[in-house]
């Protein structure tokens, strides 16, 4: 260097790529359009902006202008289309409203015709349910089967119809008014117990319960639980029906029925809140399991509520009220006999005499009732929450069948209370053998008595030891087998166990120990005559 200022080199401007050029006037171009004309023109009159970009300015001024008419051109497109969208949208819509109309009227015709239909089938089922009801209530499932199959109706829907329409004849009784003065319960009870044996022979503990549950019927509504009143026997001509006649003139607000089905029941009940007995009732329950199941929902006060749809309209129906039932044998489902009162009933002897009963009201059955309502209103709000001493040993479905009868008894007084639980504990023994599971419970009882333990075949082998015992012969196949004694026992949460363990698992010998029975012979098995002496009593029949 030699000591002057030292030159500065410019390098040559890069040059701008034709394809780059033409955008950047494209956008400007497209700017400057949309820029409002006075400021347009200032910008295209300017100096550099159109050289900037290499075109005169008459040439960006036409560009501008081109660019400007371009986009007016689009936006009248624009608008056009949208009217176009618009008319479409408004066209459519008034095509839809059409269509709608259209099936509106169609399907107001189609409801029409429905209705019509439907109204026509409505009077053909009133006729003839009028003429169904006019027959005997045993022949009302076989027409309405046959109109079923005439009208083309489902049948079970006929049955509800009818059990609507149809409601049975109240038993004629005369009007009453309660009694002028207090009813002691005592000599009431004696009354009712001197008309029943007017007419019907019944056993001292059977007349004792029938006569309680007479006044219980009365005052129902104070009820938390309503047993039934079973009256059986083991041959015919023995006075059920009798009976029940009888009790058609005592108990409040009666309907007397044969060949009862659900829908019937809670229909009656609900609206009516009667007293039913049901008559001829040998294997209806059998036949007719929604009917058990209903009655047995109605032992409890408002522990079941059973819905149906009527016209429409969802309807809850109660079947909550006092039932008499009258049956040869006791053909019973097992959940519905643990509700009841079970009377049996027997021939009389030619040296017993009674009254003909001829089924019609007088002056004693009035006056009787009488008395009752008038019982009744006294003594309902006394018995509401009574709690009577119950016999030993009764379970919790007993002592509720037997709850309000025995209240009636101590309010009574004098023997009254003494002879109750007397009936109460003879009428309440199982009239059905205890179950398979219990019955082993019971064989198992005396032989861990006195042992820590016993093998599974030490166990089968001590069990059939009597041949006249039942598992001697389990269920008319043999001996009972370890396998059967196992799937009893696991019922209670019993399994067998080891009890002399060896090196081969198959070799262990296993059974039993009394310590796996904790306290369940305690809760099984009671001081019940009827488990206890269940071996004697086999070996008698």
């Amino acid at each position: 260097m030699n000591g002057d200022d030292p030159k500065i080199l410019e390098l040559p401007k890069a040059g701008i790529a034709p394809e780059e050029r033409a955008r950047r006037l494209k956008v400007e171009v497209e700017r400057l359009a949309g820029l409002p004309a006075v400021e347009r023109l200032f910008y295209i009159e300017s100096d550099g902006v159109a050289e900037k970009h290499g075109v005169s300015r008459a040439v960006l001024k036409e560009m501008v202008e081109a660019t400007i008419r371009a986009n007016e051109k689009k936006a009248r497109e624009d608008k056009a289309e949208d009217r176009q969208r618009i008319r479409r949208v408004e066209k459519n819509k008034v095509t839809a409203q059409r269509e709608l109309a259209r099936e509106q009227a169609k399907q107001k015709r189609e409801q029409d015709q429905a209705d019509k239909e439907a109204e026509r089938k409505r009077k053909e089922r009133k006729k003839a349910f009028e003429a169904i009801g006019k027959l005997p209530v045993l022949a009302h499932e076989a027409r309405l089967a046959e109109h079923s199959k005439r009208s083309g109706e489902d049948l079970d829907f006929l049955r509800d119809e009818f059990a609507a329409y149809y409601v049975p004849a109240d038993i004629d009784t005369k009007p009453i008014e309660p009694w002028d003065q207090p009813v002691d319960t005592h000599t009431l009870l004696i009354e009712l117990m001197a008309q029943l044996r007017r007419f019907v022979v019944v056993q001292d503990d059977v007349a004792i319960a029938i006569t309680l549950w007479i006044l219980f019927s009365w005052v129902h509504e104070v009820a938390v639980h309503s047993p039934l009143l079973v009256a059986t026997s083991a041959e015919p001509d023995s006075g059920k029906s009798t009976l029940l006649g009888v009790l058609g003139f005592l108990v409040p607000r009666p309907y007397s029925v044969v060949e009862l089905t659900g829908t019937n029941i809670y229909r009656i009940v609900d609206l009516k809140n009667r007293t039913l007995l049901i008559d001829e009732a040998d294997q209806l329950f059998r036949r007719k399991a929604a009917l058990a199941e209903i009655i047995n929902a109605g032992w409890t006060r408002g522990s079941a509520r059973i819905p149906r749809i009527v016209h429409g309209v969802i309807h809850e129906f109660d079947a909550f009220c006092p039932k008499v039932i009258g049956m040869l044998g006791l053909n019973l489902p097992s959940t519905m006999a643990s509700r009841a009162i079970v009377c049996m009933l027997w021939p009389k002897l030619p040296s017993e005499q009674v009254a003909d009963f001829r089924h019609v009201d007088d002056d004693d059955f009035t006056t009787l009732r009488r008395k009752l309502m008038r019982w009744a209103a006294d003594n309902a709000v006394l018995l509401k929450d009574a709690t009577p001493v119950v016999p030993p040993g009764f379970s919790n479905r007993v002592t509720a069948n037997w709850c309000l009868l025995l209240a009636i008894a101590d309010v009574a007084g004098g023997l009254w209370p003494e002879w109750a639980r007397a009936a109460a504990v003879k009428l309440s023994h199982k009239r059905h053998q205890p179950s398979e599971r219990l019955r082993l419970l019971a064989a198992l009882h005396p032989l861990l008595a006195t042992r820590e333990q016993i093998t599974s075949a030490e166990l089968v082998e001590l069990l059939i030891a009597d041949p006249d015992g039942e598992w001697a012969e389990f269920r008319g196949r043999g001996p009972i087998t370890q396998r059967q004694v196992a799937a009893l026992l696991a019922g209670f949460e019993i399994f067998p166990v080891v009890l002399h363990p060896t090196k081969q698992a198959s070799l262990s010998r296993r059974g039993y120990r009394r310590s796996q029975f904790g306290d369940l012979f305690a809760r099984f098995l009671p001081n019940d005559p009827n488990i206890r002496t269940l071996k004697r009593e086999r070996g008698n029949k």
